[in-house]
């Protein structure tokens, strides 16, 4: 909105006012700046980008590495993991993957950063010499856990690690969740009876799935692309798994072995209608219904204020003509859902679209950081990015 050029069309004095107060109420809301007080934009930060380095946070976690809080990034371009600083925003350390010889390390697939002398380095859709190493690159042991025979695809774990849904390493085990590998348009798919979580014993090399981990019933009955039939999931500092599904309202809080089930309904205010099923839909459909619909997509956690962050993508309307791929839901505004460590909703904020890449965010020492890597910002520099700081009251 070009508030300047709007102004100059009224004629009234008290139609001037109203429209300011009006106008500058929705621009701060939408900038997401603390229409009330519990997100405030506090800071900003510049990550430097060298020549090996990628502006794609995928796969990511943030702890500290020699004494500095660091951002922590899986370069999947480069096959390196990347440190870089968040008092800086310098790159100050990187371990290259080798493709080749007795300590290659092929197809990434995720990490988990445990501390400088163990970190495990997964590749893509399995466990299979899974790697321990540590941060000069030197890989101390190999695990290839037995797959569990039981299953609906015997012996095969489809293993994945990333930002939204990141493998933890918790008690001499190695935590995880794994796709499915049916499409979820097709009816019956969702009601079968999956095991979606488990754990890896790296004391024995073995693999248990828990029982307690199919989808949720609201999806039992519904045929559904697979974008809506993910979910994000992370673990709290009380070892609770915390789960959001994409398209359920309802948080679902589990213990470390995934029992005792505690669901807490919290639907967003942008959230007008449920999302209906779409049988064996085209991929014209399917971008409509994710387009169209609010949706959730990222659950977050900050050990530093005990609160928990979730992110819904706020439907828009769909146009097929420039709506062709998943990566039109970038230019969909989103809003940031704040709880207290008793799943209080303290508020809601509106974040415009094409701007912020929501995917990348993460928690730190400050707050919430959210990057501007949206495809569609306009920008967007190869050489730095720019990340906005803010705060958590």
């Amino acid at each position: 909105m070009n508030l300047r050029s709007s102004l100059k069309r009224v004629n009234y004095y008290s139609l001037l006012i109203a429209y300011i107060l009006i106008s500058c109420t929705v621009e701060k809301e939408k900038a997401g700046t603390g229409f009330e007080s519990n997100l405030v934009l506090a800071d900003s930060l510049i990550l430097h980008l060298d020549a090996r380095s990628t502006p794609e946070f995928n796969f990511h976690q943030v702890s500290k590495f020699s004494g500095n809080e660091s951002l922590i990034n899986l370069n999947l371009v480069n096959k390196s993991l990347d440190f870089f600083s968040l008092s800086t925003g310098k790159m100050f350390h990187r371990i290259s993957f080798s493709s080749e010889g007795p300590g290659a390390v092929a197809d990434l697939g995720g990490f988990y950063y445990l501390n400088e002398d163990s970190i495990f380095v997964f590749q893509k859709m399995s466990f299979y010499n899974t790697a321990l190493m540590d941060s000069k690159g030197i890989i101390h042991k190999k695990y290839s856990p037995i797959g569990i025979e039981s299953q609906l695809m015997p012996g095969l774990i489809n293993h994945f690690s990333n930002s939204t849904n990141p493998t933890y390493f918790v008690n001499k085990s190695l935590y995880f969740d794994q796709g499915v590998l049916k499409d979820t348009a097709v009816p019956g798919v969702l009601a079968e009876e999956y095991q979606l979580s488990g754990k890896v014993n790296l004391t024995n090399d073995t693999i248990k799935l828990f029982p307690n981990s199919g989808f949720p019933n609201y999806y039992v009955d519904k045929a559904l692309p697979i974008y809506i039939s993910i979910s994000s999931r992370i673990l709290d500092s009380n070892s609770k798994w915390i789960y959001s599904w994409n398209a359920l309202d309802s948080i679902l809080v589990y213990d470390l072995e995934m029992n005792n089930k505690r669901p807490i309904y919290s639907k967003s205010k942008y959230k007008i209608n449920d999302i209906h099923s779409v049988t064996n839909t085209s991929l014209s459909g399917a971008l409509e219904l994710v387009i169209s619909n609010t949706h959730y997509v990222k659950i977050i956690y900050d050990p530093h204020k005990n609160k928990y962050i979730r992110f819904a993508q706020i439907g828009r309307t769909f146009d097929p003509k420039v709506d062709n791929n998943i990566s039109a839901i970038f230019k969909n505004d989103f809003s940031v859902m704040i709880y207290d460590e008793n799943w209080e909703l303290q508020d809601e904020y509106l974040f415009a679209g094409r701007t912020y890449n929501l995917y990348h965010s993460f928690i730190g020492e400050k707050g919430l950081y959210l990057a501007k890597t949206n495809p569609f910002y306009k920008n967007l520099n190869e050489d730095k990015v720019v990340f906005e700081i803010y705060e958590i009251k």
